[in-house]
């Protein structure tokens, strides 16, 4: 075994468990995602191995990514540590004179930022992406002990203390405040009550995006267990970075209450700034620009363009469990196949809206996907490192394990050029391009929340509402739904039953590739 291949494998048993690893096991069949692989990718960086994070889509064993990274020149361009930065640097000189005291930085909203932040206010909708997450936590309430938790949080992470001012400066500006009031409202009861009624008070009036912090965090302390709630707006935070926030927040109260050091790690502080830069780099790529165009510019599945624009309201939401016999049938398949378990999932998806559409050809689905920088810590940040792209399947093979390559293949083509932003697909192409979007999810941050000693989280519940007028979500482990499937749709555009078949079709062809009956 070569000194490349011993240091890899040690790499990978590192950051998946400690669990055994040979160098021709599957990354993904181990329980790797692209978050671990962000891990990955760095630490093997930084130990001399030129890796990046679409090789591990490419060549997910130990054997095949030293082979074809074998002779690979070192990156000439420096990494994000050997960047210099200053203050404001990636703004006009002349916006620094005009920033408000108090700001330490800022730097230009991503495209993503500005998209979401406008189709909120253009919707008139304020519960359109303003995310609310609540957990019912056993163990005691301490106010001073939790106000200081909160603002330790606040000090970790820039996207906690930043607003937006979309028009006061050269372009769309990130503000970066040097501190910030912990954003907490206490209130004492005998029973839970407050906590609904506080959720609907907060879901009837928009966050202030202009104003820092564009979060809120409400507790009802009760006599041995109190309930938590924050709500964020979607334009700073992404999914995973609000469940890593979550578990921080219980993690840093938890350590106060105890009196021993958190020992959560410090997220880079540049994260943010090297995604944009990332971000300009995808956008000035003009081979970027005409893959996804190619890859958009087929007919629409489902909705007419010309009745539906602007942003949906996927106000009703339909689901399924997806148990954990089922669960292991879909992650046996996928090591058969040969594919990552998403890349089988979205297969299962193809093959449902295929069928639903009654169309063999060129079936286009939204596919989430993560841009965060291959950096060291990049899975520590907090912020909006998200993008949606089209993902098209040319042929739908009968057959459901070529489909699944096929969804790989088709991810796979998209990697590097997954950055650029969804708005400018959109732009050039002159419309949406996908009805339906599918995103794949696994907050395994979650999972350290047994770790905690004085407090024990319980019971969860979630909203979130995006623009999309028919999303898919498969989940792994989530805190308000489980391990499920669930359909967020516009009742406009798409009625009960079209959602419901869609919904069947897509259960059935996951039982079926796993060996299941229905």
């Amino acid at each position: 075994m070569s000194d490349a291949t011993q240091t890899m494998v040690k790499i990978w048993r590192r950051h998946l468990g400690d669990q055994p690893v040979g160098p021709d096991d599957d990354f993904y069949a181990l329980g790797g995602d692209s978050l671990i692989a962000l891990r990955v990718v760095a630490d093997a960086n930084a130990r001399g191995i030129p890796i990046e994070l679409r090789d591990l889509l490419f060549f997910p064993t130990v054997s095949e990514l030293v082979a074809a990274v074998a002779g690979r020149q070192g990156r000439d361009e420096p990494g994000e540590e050997g960047r210099q930065h200053r203050p404001f640097g990636l703004l006009d000189p002349y916006d620094q004179a005009l920033m408000p005291a108090g700001v330490r930085d800022a730097w230009p909203a991503s495209a993503l930022q500005v998209g979401i932040i406008y189709l909120s206010e253009a919707s008139g909708d304020p519960r359109l992406y303003q995310d609310l997450v609540g957990v019912e936590v056993t163990g005691p309430f301490d106010e001073s002990l939790f106000t200081a938790a909160l603002a330790e949080l606040c000090d970790r992470h820039q996207a906690l203390r930043s607003s937006f001012d979309l028009g006061g400066y050269s372009v769309p500006a990130q503000l970066l405040w040097s501190s910030v009031d912990p954003p907490l409202a206490v209130e004492y009861a005998t029973t839970a009550e407050p906590v609904a009624r506080w959720r609907e008070a907060q879901l009837s009036q928009a966050l202030d995006w202009g104003r820092p912090p564009v979060v809120r965090c409400h507790v009802v302390a009760l006599q041995d267990r109190f309930h938590l709630t924050l709500t964020i707006h979607h334009a700073i935070l992404d999914g995973w970075s609000y469940a890593r926030l979550c578990y921080e927040l219980l993690a840093l109260y938890d350590a106060r209450l105890t009196g021993r050091p958190s020992g959560l790690p410090l997220p880079p502080e540049s994260g943010q700034r090297e995604f944009l830069r990332l971000e300009r780099e995808a956008i000035d790529n003009q081979e970027a620009v005409d893959y996804w165009h190619t890859e958009a510019d087929v007919p629409g599945l489902l909705l007419d363009r010309g009745r539906f624009g602007g942003a949906a309201d996927p106000r009703e939401t339909i689901s399924f469990e997806v148990g954990e016999t089922l669960l292991d049938g879909l992650r046996a398949a996928a090591g058969t196949i040969g594919v990552p378990l998403k890349s089988l999932v979205l297969g299962c998806h193809v093959r449902a809206l295929s069928t639903w559409t009654g169309r063999d050809r060129d079936v286009v689905t939204g596919l989430t996907v993560n841009g965060r920088p291959e950096t060291a810590g990049a899975d520590l940040l907090v912020g909006l490192f998200l993008n949606t792209v089209p993902i098209r399947v040319p042929v739908v093979p009968a057959e459901q394990g070529e489909l699944c390559r096929s969804a790989l293949a088709a991810e796979q083509r998209g990697m590097r050029h997954r950055r650029y932003p969804l708005a400018m697909i959109e732009q050039r192409l002159g419309r949406p391009p996908f009805d339906v979007a599918f995103n794949f999810t696994h907050f395994h941050v979650y999972d350290q929340l047994g770790q905690l000693t004085a407090i024990r989280p319980g019971a969860w519940w979630a909203f979130d509402k995006a623009s999309f007028p028919f999303m898919v979500d498969f989940m792994i482990n989530s805190r308000d739904f489980g391990t499920a499937v669930a359909v967020a749709y516009d009742p406009d555009l798409f009625d009960k039953a079209q959602a419901t078949t869609y919904l069947e079709l897509y259960r059935s062809a996951l039982h079926s590739v796993a060996g299941m009956p229905d």
